[in-house]
């Protein structure tokens, strides 16, 4: 049966995938790094992507902004902007991988007229990144070490601290690093949520946090039971 114009493929249709949102983000990069601080290019799956965004469906609108920081050749960008029709910006340092990034958002508006405005590519340092008040979304995938990660983190920390606003932070196949910093953090655990090859290997899942509260808000306001913010529990 011939799918509607516009309707997603379903998680395990890879190619299909990247046909439909017109770009190509398969090939893992090894060796085109922008030093040893900064790890390989490596696409989260589709199936990962839709099993954390399938979680998250009622946390995020078009009135959201998410950030990816060492995004690649943009895969990331791509699926929420057409899923959501948020804005998304995303952050690469090698200057390779933000061209390819560049080029699959050129293909990306031809299949979706008008989004060009709602994505941007940076070609920086993460830890150089100036936190905008939109960005309330923030995806990680083992970009980089820890020590970039914590001026990251510090960073959003502050801009948070400045404009109060409830933001989330996604790690997938959380280093426990990672996973330390945040504890030691004041960011609370939102959900854990276990893809596809979860059974395979118990770092395939999304870790989500989350800081601070919308503005006028109090955090025993968002976790009262009548709040639309209150906490889920996390097995």
């Amino acid at each position: 049966m011939r799918k509607p114009k516009g309707h997603s493929p379903k998680f395990y249709e890879n190619d299909k995938f990247e046909q439909f949102l017109g770009i190509e983000s398969t090939e893992i990069v090894y060796n085109n790094r922008y030093n040893d601080d900064y790890y390989r290019y490596e696409p989260t799956s589709y199936s990962g992507l839709i099993c954390a965004f399938d979680e998250l469906e009622k946390d995020i609108s078009r009135h959201d902004r998410l950030v990816d920081f060492g995004c690649g050749k943009g895969r990331v960008l791509f699926y929420v902007n057409q899923r959501f029709g948020c804005e998304v910006c995303g952050i690469e340092v090698d200057e390779s991988l933000y061209e390819a990034a560049l080029d699959n958002r050129s293909f990306y508006n031809t299949r979706f007229r008008g989004s060009h405005d709602s994505i941007e590519i940076i070609n920086g340092k993460a830890e150089e990144y100036e936190i905008r008040p939109e960005d309330n979304i923030f995806y990680f995938f083992n970009p980089f070490e820890i020590s970039i990660y914590s001026q990251v983190l510090e960073h959003i920390i502050a801009s948070v601290n400045e404009h109060p606003r409830r933001v989330l932070i996604l790690m997938y196949y959380p280093k426990e690093e990672y996973r330390d910093y945040m504890k030691h953090h004041k960011f609370k655990l939102y959900k854990v949520v276990k893809l596809p090859a979860y059974e395979n290997d118990w770092d395939e899942k999304v870790v989500i946090y989350e800081y601070g509260s919308p503005p006028g808000l109090t955090d025993f306001d968002i976790y009262d039971h009548d709040s639309p913010f209150k906490r889920e529990n996390v097995n």
